[in-house]
This record gives C-alpha cells, structure tokens and sequence, in this order.
C-alpha cells in the first residue's frame, strides 16, 4: 500500500475511534440511567476518556508521520491497549468482549500485511495473557468488575492456549487475504491503466485520422463524429449529435433504407455525393457503409467513413483531359500544315483576281467574303499551331506586373473592352519577379482577360491581381462580374473545341492550359451561374521547360 492510500485509512480509522467511542459512552450512560447500576460502570468512563486522548495524539503527530510504518505500529499497539482495558473491566480472563483484539489484528493485516497482522497477533494475546493472569492471580474487590469469571489454572491455560490459536488463525488468514487482495488490486490496476491505455489508443488512432467518421445506433441517429468529420465539414459535432444521419449528408429518408438494403447482401456500401461545407464551399465525398457490431457480434448500428474526393476528382479530369488534349494535339498539328498552304495559294489567287474586277462588282464582293473567311480560317490555323506547338520554351527573368500593365494597355485598346468595362491591376509588390516565357505569358494573359470581358457584354469590372505565394511561387487572378458558368460548363472548361463565344474557336483555354503546364504551373477555376468567375494562375518563381508534363491543375469552367 502506498503512503497516501495508508494515510488516508488511518485518517478514517482516527474518525472510526471517536465513533466507536461516543458510541459506547452514550451506551454507558443510557445503561447506567435506566438500571442505576450505582457507579459500576463508571471505569468505562475513564477508559473512554484515555482513548479520546490517545486520538488527539494521533490527531498531533499525524502531520510529522502520517502514512509511516511506526506510526501504524503505534496506533494499532494503543488499540490492542484500550481493548485490554476494555476486557479488563467487562470480566478479564471471562470477558465476552475479548474477540475485539482480532479488529486490530485485521487491521494490522490491512496496513502491514503478513508482520502487521503475525505481530498485532502476538501482540493482542500478550495483552490478553496479562489481563487474563492478572485477573487470577490479583482480583480487585473480590472479583472482575462486571462479574467476570474466576477460574483455576486449567482455565487460564485454556483460555490463553484457544485464544492464542485465535488470534494466530485470523492474524493468517487475514495476511494472506491482505496479500491476495493487494495483488489483485495491483494486477486490477495494471489491467485498468492497461485498459485506459488502449482506450485512449483507440480515441487517439480515430481522432487522428483524416478521414470523417460517423456512427449511428440501430435507428440511424448520429452518436458519435470525430475530429476529421469535424475537419471535412467544417460544422462541430454538437450539430448532429442525436440527428438522422440522412439529413448530414443531404439525402432524403430513403436513404438509410437503401444502405441497409444493400449491407444485406455485401460487407460496404461505397456512395459518391456532393456536399456543401459550414463555409458554403461544395465538395465531393466518398463515402464507405458497413455495419457496426460488438464483441458478440451484435448489431449497434451503422459506421460510416468518409473523404473528400474533390482534389481526386480533378485529377482524374486532368488525366483524361491530358489523352485527350495529346492526341487532338498532333491532329491539329497535321490538319494546320495540311491546311496552310493550300489556303495561302487560295488567298493569293483570290486577291488577284479581285484586283482585275472593278469596284461594285459582285464577283468582287464575293472574293472579298473569301478573303475575309480565309482571314479567319488562317487565324483558327494559327491557333491550331500554338496549340499543338507553341515553339521553343524560352524562360527568361521577367517583371510579371510590367507584362500585366502592357496586357492590360492593350486590352483597354481591344475591341471586347467598351466604356462599360472597367479594369484593375492589383499588384502588392513592384516589380515581381519570376521566370517565365514573356510571350506565351503574354499569351496567356490575354486569352484569359479577353474571355473575361467576353463574358461581361453588358459591362463589367475586371480585377486582375497578382501576388507572391509563399517563397516559391507567383498567383495571378483574373476575378470577373460575368455570367459564371454551370457545372457541366465547368467540367469542360479546359476542353478544345467546346467555345462558350459565338465568334470563338474554342482553343483559347487549352492554349492556357498547355502554356501554364510548360511552365510547371497549375489553373484552378471556379464559378457559378450568376456569380462571376475566377481564374487562377499559379506559376513557379523559377521554371524549367516540360513541354509534355500535365501537373494537376483544377478543371472547371468556361471557353
């Protein structure tokens, strides 16, 4: 037993002494009021009054040796003195009340195992043996006080030999039922720290994990949700504890019966839903089902585990997006050079021929829609080139706020620019700089700010911003107040060919993909119908060509 558990117990017992003893007072005194025993029981008094002294002393010294092996030694010794005083009154050798020496005994057991008990042993029948031959030899006024009995020395070895075998017994039995129940408190207390231990294992491995974790009870009701759900939502647990588990995810009520249908016959439900986050950001979730079970395998309910599959899902489009670009690519590449010189040959023949046709003309006129056609053909090629082949990647040290200053003199000069537009250059830093190819920055500077006024007809304000992120890269944002773009727009927003603009070819966006991608860059889009959209352009302070590398860039958007 440790000190401040042993401290304590002899604490209690100190408050057990002053019970016992009051108790027996009052006794005495009730029994001496109603019979009028005439004084006899006056000695207990005095006893009474020895052990209320003797508790006071220990109630002293407590506060220099409590919890000290002495210190038992001494209280336990005082015991077996008072109960020696108390057999002596009530009959010595004859008393009815000599079983008392086995409390100290126990207790001796208690607080000092096996030499607490053995010597509290010997110690009481040493005690005992003396109140005992005392009272044969020596009786005071003819006899014990309460009428004790007197006996020959038959009796008085009797009596120490059955009393002694007593007080050996228990002393034994209660050591080894000490012992015994120490060793099971410490083995009890190593298996509970063993347990917490594991618990706290347990709570540590699913509050660290990334992935939300949702359980339910047999009706469905969410009762618990850890720290990565709280992470991944956003919303903190007491939101949903005690709700159906349905309305966290979005679903309608069917949507438990259908998860259980499907647990009836495989072990995981795997379900794929959009959800929108306390911040009011929309994500993908991919979402695990299984059931929940005890030990004995019954059901408690239902588990689920979920990710976030929004970045997985992007990827996934660039992957697919890469194929397709690749290949359409070196089609273009083909289709441009196959289609260059036949159309320069036509367009030289045309203008030729117009040049011999008098003003008015009709034959004249339509050669000038030849011309003009051609004109847009040829740019179409020209985009099919810098699409498929943009050139050798030249990267050179460049103030990225001096290139958007010059795009955005020349956008004010452009055709989709009217007085209804209104644009902004935010630049934190002057100059900012990065190495980059100037002219396919230049390029891809003006497809994105041309596809925003695009998308302001009726006017509109344009902010392009531009900051360092962190120490290795530059972010450029083109943040317009057009028409936004749905998801399926989004989806293919990097496409070819998939023109949100009458008049366009539809390869303005992939050439912004394709130059960003050399650049060891990434795009990321976002929008909604009505809201306006957002590019952004995040590029690397120091680059080195990648003309076949797609990273992964956000898709989303629109042509």
């Amino acid at each position: 037993m440790d000190g401040a558990a042993r401290e304590r117990q002899l604490r209690w017992l100190m408050v057990l002494r002053v019970v016992t003893v009051t108790t027996l007072l009052v006794s005495v005194l009730a029994v001496e009021l109603l019979l009028g025993t005439g004084g006899l029981l006056r000695p207990l008094f005095a006893l009474a009054a020895l052990a209320y002294g003797m508790v006071l002393l220990y109630a002293v010294l407590d506060r220099w040796f409590a919890g000290r092996d002495g210190f038992v030694w001494l209280q336990l010794v005082g015991d077996a003195l008072v109960i020696s005083g108390f057999v002596g009154i009530t009959g010595g050798m004859g008393s009815p009340m000599s079983f008392l020496y086995l409390v100290p005994v126990l207790l001796g057991a208690v607080s000092l195992y096996r030499r607490g008990a053995l010597g509290m042993a010997a110690a009481c029948w040493l005690c005992y043996a003396v109140v005992a031959t005392s009272g044969f030899r020596w009786p005071m006024g003819g006899g014990p006080a309460l009428g004790g009995v007197r006996g020959g020395s038959f009796e008085l070895a009797y009596a120490l030999l059955v009393h002694a075998i007593a007080f050996g017994v228990v002393g034994w039995l209660g050591a080894y039922l000490a012992e015994r129940l120490r060793l099971t408190g410490r083995q009890l207390a190593e298996r509970s720290g063993a347990v917490a231990r594991l618990q706290a294992l347990n709570e540590n491995i699913i509050e660290s994990i990334q992935s939300g974790l949702i359980t339910t009870d047999l009706e469905g009701r969410i009762r618990f949700v850890n720290r990565g759900a709280v992470e991944l939502t956003g919303f903190p647990p007491e939101r949903w504890l005690g709700e159906p588990v349905h309305e966290f995810f979005g679903c309608g009520e069917e949507f438990l019966a259908q998860v259980r249908a499907a647990l009836r016959t495989q072990r995981r439900v795997r379900i794929e839903r959009r959800f929108r986050r306390a911040d009011g950001v929309r994500i993908l979730l991919g979402i695990a089902a299984s059931q929940l079970f005890d030990r004995a395998q019954r059901p408690l309910g239902l588990i689920f585990i979920f990710q976030d599959l929004t970045e997985i899902e992007a990827l996934e489009r660039e992957v697919r997006l890469k194929e397709r670009m690749a290949a359409l690519g070196e089609m273009a590449a083909g289709m441009a050079h196959e289609l260059r010189n036949p159309l320069a040959a036509i367009r030289g023949a045309v203008q030729y021929l117009g040049g011999q046709l008098p003003q008015g003309d009709e034959a004249r006129e339509l050669m000038e829609i030849i011309l003009r056609e051609s004109e847009r053909l040829e740019h179409a090629i020209r985009d099919f080139l810098t699409f498929a082949r943009p050139g050798r990647f030249a990267p050179e040290r460049t103030d990225l706020a001096r290139l958007l200053e010059q795009n955005v003199r020349l956008l004010q000069k452009s055709p989709w620019c009217t007085a209804r537009h209104r644009i902004e250059l935010d630049c934190a830093t002057q100059p900012l700089w990065c190495e980059v190819d100037p002219n396919r920055m230049k390029q891809v500077f003006w497809n994105l700010s041309t596809n925003a006024l695009k998308a302001m007809p009726g006017g509109g304000r344009l902010r392009i911003a531009v900051a360092p992120a962190g120490d290795e890269e530059v972010e450029i944002a083109f943040i317009d107040e057009g028409r936004g773009m749905n998801m399926e727009e989004l989806e293919h927003y990097f496409q070819p060919f998939r023109s949100g603009f009458d008049e366009g070819t539809g390869l303005g966006t992939a050439i912004v993909f394709r130059l960003v991608q050399e650049h060891r860059g990434k795009v990321d889009v976002a929008s909604e119908p009505g809201a306006g959209t957002t590019v952004r352009v995040r590029l690397p302070r120091r680059t080195a060509a990648c003309p076949t590398a797609y990273p992964a860039a956000a898709a989303g958007g629109r042509l």
